[in-house]
């Protein structure tokens, strides 16, 4: 235990020096440690070193009162003295405060530190996604670009706001396979080369071939998408999920298949799909879902499915649903962290629709309703608890 508390006491110096480039062998390896103990550091780390996070640390620097606000961060901390979690993460983020000064006034910064008891408004996801090329190249995708065109392995690729779309014949008989990944915070739509549109939720990955050849039309799908698919009785559309899949002939349906969930869910909206999982297979009707657990058990039900497309309007929609179910979902489009500080409020249920481009603290507003639930944000991460 005296171990793991030194590592922790020296973890802002790390972190400050991972930011510059300076960590050597040994200093490598405290850190990797610390990283490697819980997905929370892990998230942590990731957040600090981003380039980002330095740039808007920043710009807050000239708004805000260093002394203040390290004498409001002592407060805070002794008021929750009882949750060791909230203070590990306060103790981490308060001393970053100076080696951040520090790397500032190397770069030629005049801005003060910023206080970490500055409350940061968490925005809404974005139109965002990273286009992964055959041959690894990258291309980052985001809302504000003008319609282009790009000519790339011999593939149409018309980009604009709202989505990408491959048009017009390929100049290779090679099939080539691109990837759209979606991450924490984004949502994308793509029309692929037989017309079919796939809209693409946070933190979701689409793999793909530039143009369909064979006897069907197989896509490859990580994470959540809600498909329109063009018609083509004699190229049955499959989106294949790993140990599941879903084969259409043209309908529209969402697909949720995220690694963290102990779930796989296909609603379908219109038309006929058939889910099949090894030996077991369904088929739907509009109205109707496929839910694939753990176990391997298939099960079909129906359900109002507005409350799983919904996402793709812009709206959360939820009904008596468990607030550890809302909340995952939210922090994906928030790109925010959660922390339970008691184990009951994952049970609360919720009733209600919420606007996905409003800011977080709407959305803690009208979680909040439920009467007993309260939330405290630092920075990007959400601590629950009970009132």
């Amino acid at each position: 235990m005296m171990k793991n508390n030194k590592i922790y006491r020296t973890i802002p110096e790390l972190l400050a020096k991972a930011i510059a480039g300076t960590l050597d062998e040994e200093e490598s390896a405290r850190l990797r440690v610390w990283r490697e103990e819980n997905e929370v550091n892990e998230r942590l780390y990731e957040e600090v070193v981003r380039a980002e996070y330095i740039e808007r640390k920043c710009r807050e620097a000239t708004r805000v009162n260093i002394v203040e606000g390290y004498m409001g961060v002592l407060r805070k901390r002794k008021r929750h003295a009882r949750v060791q979690r909230v203070r590990r993460v306060s103790a981490v983020a308060a001393g970053i405060l100076i080696p951040l000064l520090a790397i500032m006034i190397w770069f030629g910064q005049k801005e003060e530190i910023p206080s970490v008891q500055v409350a940061e408004v968490i925005r809404h996801g974005e139109v965002k996604a990273e286009l992964i090329f055959s041959d690894g190249t990258t291309k980052f995708l985001e809302a504000k670009v003008k319609d282009s065109l790009l000519l790339q392995q011999g593939a149409n690729i018309v980009i604009r706001n709202e989505g990408l779309s491959y048009v017009g014949d390929t100049s290779t008989a090679e099939v080539q396979y691109h990837t759209l990944r979606v991450p924490r915070g984004g949502e994308y739509s793509i029309t692929l080369s037989d017309g079919t549109v796939v809209y693409l939720n946070s933190e979701s990955e689409l793999r793909y071939p530039v143009k369909f050849a064979g006897e069907d039309r197989r896509v490859y799908l990580s994470g959540e998408a809600y498909f329109d698919v063009t018609v083509d009785k004699e190229h049955p559309f499959i989106v294949d999920l790993k140990t599941s899949a879903v084969k259409v002939l043209g309908t529209g349906f969402d697909v949720r298949a995220y690694k963290d969930e102990n779930e796989i869910l296909t609603t379908l909206v219109s038309g006929s799909v058939v889910f099949s999982a090894g030996k077991e297979s369904v088929v739907l009707k509009p109205g109707e879902q496929a839910v694939l657990d753990q176990s391997g058990e298939l099960e079909t039900r129906e359900v109002d499915t507005y409350l799983y497309t919904a996402w793709k309007e812009g709206v959360f929609a939820f009904k008596q649903q468990r607030l550890e179910e809302i909340m995952k979902i939210v922090s994906r489009w928030y790109n925010v962290n959660i922390f339970w500080e008691n184990a009951s409020q994952k049970e609360v249920v919720f009733t209600g629709k919420m606007r996905r481009y409003d800011d977080f603290s709407k959305i803690v507003e009208m979680l909040e309703m439920t009467g007993n639930t309260e939330f405290e944000i630092k920075g990007n991460n959400i601590f629950i608890r009970e009132k």
